[in-house]
């Protein structure tokens, strides 16, 4: 390739990483997409009777849709009509909705408690847009005796966050749809440590790798295929991965913020900058290795949309974040370290045959990008 022309795409590509980033690090946090929240469940005891204060999409509740789902409700007719009523015509629907969504909502403490509809604080109807958290409260008398609760969360009501207030050491925890929580002390001191949050949530990531894992494949590939060179694979590696780990922090305390609809059209542009870097530039450099910290914070960002829709204990988001982001990052790291095993297999110790395997995967990643880019024209 001529010399001119391989300084110009090189210098192309440059510009390209250095804007991604400064996109990312300048992007203020005021026009985060609106995310579907999981409900939250705050509940104490006072003078032998348990409270449960219910924060709800009840909207989403009354139209039969998972409160996580919002892209399947957003534009459904009937949450739409919900969302537009005014307190007063919205509460009757409500109470009726809770008569009998509240017997699949099941107390124990030992026996199942009878719970009773107190009432609701629904929020003024403000910008339809946005989701509206309404206040459902909820009583039930305890046993005597009573010194432990468990809760089961019903189907199809999306995910919850439980939280114990007014104790010392209150539990905190998470219900998925149909799960039941551990035994917890009425008294408290049943809190998650650090460790179980940290378990817990990297669980939660690897499962969320597993579910799309195409995308971050290909990224593990395009860093591998610059050189199929171990130090170059580790310290890009060592950059995205941080790079997700401040993405995934800053989304969840709202410090930085993409919109969702460009989130996964960003991705795959990266991937592509990528793949066509690895084909006019060899060497790992200092501009390669922002790139790749860019696009490690730009799937941070996208994670901490999904680590909101599943839902943090406010006083475990640290150990959450690292084990949610670490989780997700295991496996994208071993697909690395197997994909640059395979490739040195193959070049049996040829550098010319690696330049040649370095070329061909990253034409291929390039083209499998622009394909994701034009895939809704192309169907369309």
């Amino acid at each position: 390739m001529n010399g001119h022309v391989f300084r110009a795409i090189l210098r192309a590509l440059e510009t390209c990483a250095l804007s991604i980033f400064v996109l990312l690090a300048v992007h203020p946090g005021s026009v985060r997409a609106q995310t579907a929240l999981p409900t939250v469940i705050d509940y104490w005891v006072k003078a032998d009777t348990l409270f449960l204060e219910v924060k709800l999409n009840a909207e989403a509740m009354l139209a039969g849709i998972d409160p996580l789902q919002q892209d399947a409700y957003s534009d459904d007719p009937q949450y739409k009509s919900l969302r537009r009523m005014v307190s007063s015509e919205l509460e009757p629907q409500i109470r009726e909705f809770v008569q009998v969504w509240k017997q699949n909502l099941v107390v124990e403490a030992p026996d199942r408690l009878s719970l009773s509809y107190e009432g609701v604080r629904i929020p003024v109807v403000g910008d339809t847009d946005k989701v509206r958290v309404s206040k459902l409260l909820l009583t039930a008398p305890l046993p005597d005796q009573a010194s432990n609760l468990r809760l089961t969360w019903p189907l199809q009501s999306g995910s919850v966050v439980l939280r114990q207030q007014k104790v010392v050491a209150p539990y905190t925890g998470y219900l998925a749809s149909g799960e039941a929580s551990p035994l917890i002390p009425l008294q408290g001191g049943a809190s998650l440590t650090t460790q179980q949050t940290l378990q817990t949530y990297f669980a939660k990531g690897i499962d969320q790798f597993l579910q799309s894992p195409f995308k971050l494949c290909l990224i593990a590939l395009v860093l591998v295929v610059l050189s199929l060179n171990l130090r170059p694979v580790v310290s890009q590696l060592a950059f995205l991965s941080t790079g997700v780990l401040v993405g995934l922090g800053a989304g969840m305390y709202e410090v930085m913020a993409v919109p969702k609809a460009i989130e996964a059209p960003a991705l795959i542009a990266c991937i592509i900058v990528l793949a066509l870097w690895n084909l006019v530039a060899r060497r790992l450099q200092v501009w390669r290795l922002l790139a790749v910290l860019a696009v490690g914070c730009l799937q941070g960002l996208a994670l901490a949309s999904v680590l909101m829709g599943i839902g943090v204990p406010p006083d475990h988001l640290p150990p959450a974040i690292l084990g949610f982001g670490g989780g997700n990052l295991l496996p994208l790291i071993l697909v690395s370290i197997t994909a640059l095993a395979l490739a040195l297999l193959l070049s049996g110790g040829s550098h010319r045959t690696r330049g040649r395997i370095s070329v061909l995967v990253s034409m291929l990643i390039a083209g499998i990008g622009v394909y994701w880019i034009g895939e809704p024209w192309l169907l369309g």
